[in-house]
């Protein structure tokens, strides 16, 4: 009886469905696919939200100072997002943003605050949590701030060293409520948050890190909780998309990972040997390659940005490693990038070389 029921087309399409039908309720995590019909509305504003705090001894007579690396990742937002805003949260009260820029020494604060769209905003950060542990480190305040402007205005959340590469308007339109992305270790990371306001995984992912901090665990309340919201919001409403790791953090902190975006190589980096365009159908078949040749550079076209785990250089490697990894350069700078010999800086050129070349910025490290 089975086998003759197996047989009819009948038979075969009920089959499809109830395969299709189990593979999404199954409760395993696993990364969603991208082949959804495009919404035409967009859901997620196009808002871009960073998070730029102070030590609290330090609000009263502050200096905002953005680094080179902080200026690429708030410029490349700029200048693939064309934002609304580009909102910079900080514990700076507004009457004295102005006289904190002017201390700064940094030529790249300046620029920042003079991008289009570039808005200051005071945000308190908790320093403790509703049951009394304390909340003493920054970036730990950061995560506090992070769900709290999401949960209220939606947008585009990027850690300072998160690096868009192209417009993420397709990922916008795709009708979810929050759009995330996987790690290296099989867990979501928070570095890169996409959502609409006032959804309800965002709600509860606001709640329930006051609940679960614990301040001897650095991830429990980010990304481990994120990653348990993200299966159980799972569900056919929409709640989340999440997508492949080479999305938003190709590669990762541990040193190699490290040493795959930074090290310097000896000779300015070309272009990845890719397939031809696919414009030309006649060319790209004549000349596919199933597996192009593999070299250093990577290939970055399916990165939409990149996490640049600014954490990681300062954890993970020690100063002989830095020095061995940046070599002349010493660190990210302009003359760094502009080199185009290491991946970060193949990556951010195109984004830094309009900044040059439209006068927003001068060759200030020279």
């Amino acid at each position: 009886m089975h086998a003759k029921w197996l047989f009819t087309a009948l038979g075969c399409a009920l089959v499809s469905v109830v395969l299709l039908l189990t593979q999404f309720s199954s409760p395993v995590l696993r990364p969603t696919s991208l082949h959804v019909p495009t919404f035409k509305t967009e859901k997620i504003p196009n808002i871009v939200h960073f998070v730029h705090l102070l030590e609290p001894n330090k609000t009263s007579n502050p200096v905002l100072e953005f680094p080179f690396r902080q200026f690429v990742a708030i410029y490349s937002a700029w200048y693939y997002l064309q934002p609304q805003a580009i909102y910079i949260h900080t514990n700076i009260e507004d009457r004295l943003i102005e006289q904190a820029l002017i201390r700064s020494t940094n030529p790249y604060s300046k620029v920042v605050s003079k991008l289009p769209g570039i808005k200051f905003n005071l945000q308190i950060a908790p320093n403790r949590t509703t049951s009394g542990d304390r909340i003493d480190k920054l970036p730990n305040q950061s995560d506090f701030v992070r769900t709290t402007i999401l949960k209220e205005f939606g947008g585009i959340y990027l850690d300072d060293d998160s690096y868009v590469l192209r417009d993420l308007k397709p990922l916008r339109r795709l009708g979810f409520e929050n759009v995330v992305g996987w790690q290296e270790n099989g867990q979501i990371c928070p570095a890169v948050i996409l959502s609409t306001p006032k959804n309800k995984l965002m709600d509860a992912y606001h709640v329930l890190q006051d609940k679960v901090f614990d301040p001897d665990k650095w991830a429990q309340h980010a990304t481990d909780l994120l990653t348990t919201l993200a299966r159980d919001f799972q569900e056919p409403g929409g709640q989340i998309l999440i997508l492949p790791q080479d999305t938003f953090f190709p590669y990762s902190w541990v040193p190699a990972g490290l040493q795959n975006i930074y090290q310097v190589k000896s000779a300015p980096g070309r272009d990845p040997i890719v397939n031809k365009d696919t414009e030309n159908m006649t060319d790209y078949i004549d000349n596919f390659q199933l597996v192009p040749p593999n070299t250093w550079q990577k290939d970055w076209r399916s990165t939409y940005v990149l996490h640049g785990w600014t954490s990681g250089i300062e954890m993970q490697l020690n100063d002989k490693q830095r020095a061995a990894m940046f070599g002349k350069y010493k660190s990210i700078t302009l003359e760094y990038v502009l080199s185009k010999s290491n991946n970060f800086a193949r990556a951010v050129y195109p984004a830094v070389k309009h900044a040059l070349d439209t006068g927003v910025i001068d060759s200030f490290d020279k």
